[in-house]
């Protein structure tokens, strides 16, 4: 759990003599409860998995809330985002207040602290266990006009190669993958009480809303920013069904006429083909008896073990461009 850039941003914390911090990107790890006990800590984290794992140390995420002495900061896989963050940060902080950040030095650690300091105005460095900490005081050398101009670009915004609401750091959200969009190829006419488990910024949901004559939609994500864009895109559809949930752990809606789902392989950098295999045995578990399985994987990944266990039929409808379909019936 966590990284040697949290492990050093975190040990760094805990030496300030901060009364108030606030945590973007906020994971559990050991030091984070230490710190917790020294300060008033404000932990911002969107993704359930990390949340319930905050939650597991007795911790809890929680809003922006006044002015903060420091702000801590390991990026995301996204630099837009990451860079939002950064901006964001300076709007919390006090006068004199200082943004710390840590990170990899094989995940651009010199092009942040690069950025930082465009920001700021000046930075302090140090290099350790092959990451980078570095930080930044508010003073009147930060460049207000680049921070809008990062906080507005972070932000979800309607994107023209697909046409949805979508925003810096969700799957694709420049554009619609290669897979979704084959899946959305081979769906044939959906009807019923339909799950788009793991559905990101609603690009399956949303089709479906406009093609399928459907009696519900439930929208399973654990990612609440990229939710929350899916509520946008299906802004005026009353029978989409929100769920905020850890697919692989929690409990999904029950007794669904067909499941589309193009499940995570990634856990953070790392490749986590179990945690595929996790979500695509709870998809079967959501079917009611006569339910259909819609699943778009990379060809690659071990699928068909886990619908052969749960499911009484299964087909490849199509395999191309990396990507396989998959069709199941419970």
């Amino acid at each position: 759990m966590g990284s040697p850039a949290l492990s050093l941003l975190l040990e760094a914390a805990g030496q300030q003599s901060a009364n108030r911090i606030a945590i973007y990107h906020a994971q559990a790890y050991p030091d984070l409860y230490a710190l917790s006990q020294q300060c008033e800590l404000t932990l911002l984290q969107s993704f359930k998995p990390f949340i319930l794992d905050i939650q597991a140390m007795g911790l809890d995420i929680s809003a922006l809330q006044g002015e903060y002495d420091l702000a801590l900061l390991v990026p995301s896989k996204d630099k837009k985002q990451s860079l939002g963050w950064m901006a964001d940060a300076f709007l919390h902080l006090k006068e004199d207040g200082k943004l710390m950040m840590a990170c990899e030095n094989q995940y651009g650690a010199k092009s942040y602290e690069a950025a930082l300091k465009k920001l700021a105005g000046q930075t302090a460095s140090t290099s350790k266990s092959k990451c980078r900490l570095f930080s930044a005081k508010k003073t009147p050398k930060l460049d207000e006009a680049l921070q809008k101009k990062w906080i507005e670009e972070a932000k979800p915004h309607v994107i023209s190669s697909h046409g949805l609401w979508a925003q810096a750091g969700l799957f694709s959200w420049k554009k619609a993958d290669i897979g979704s969009q084959m899946l959305l190829k081979y769906l044939p006419q959906l009807s019923g009480k339909v799950m788009d488990l793991c559905c990101g910024y609603g690009l399956l949901a949303a089709h479906i809303k406009q093609y399928h004559d459907v009696s519900e939609i439930h929208l399973v994500e654990a990612d609440s920013l990229a939710l929350a864009c899916a509520e946008k895109n299906m802004q005026g559809f009353e029978k989409a069904v929100y769920h905020h949930v850890d697919a692989a752990v929690e409990a999904l809606p029950a007794h669904m006429n067909a499941v589309v789902c193009n499940p995570p392989f990634h856990t953070g950098q790392t490749r986590d083909v179990a945690l595929g295999e996790k979500i695509v045995s709870k998809a079967c578990g959501a079917l009611t008896h006569g339910g259909e399985l819609y699943l778009v994987a990379n060809r690659q990944l071990p699928y068909e073990h886990i619908l052969k266990a749960h499911l009484r039929s299964m087909q490849t409808l199509v395999q191309g461009d990396g990507f396989k379909v998959i069709w199941g019936k419970k």
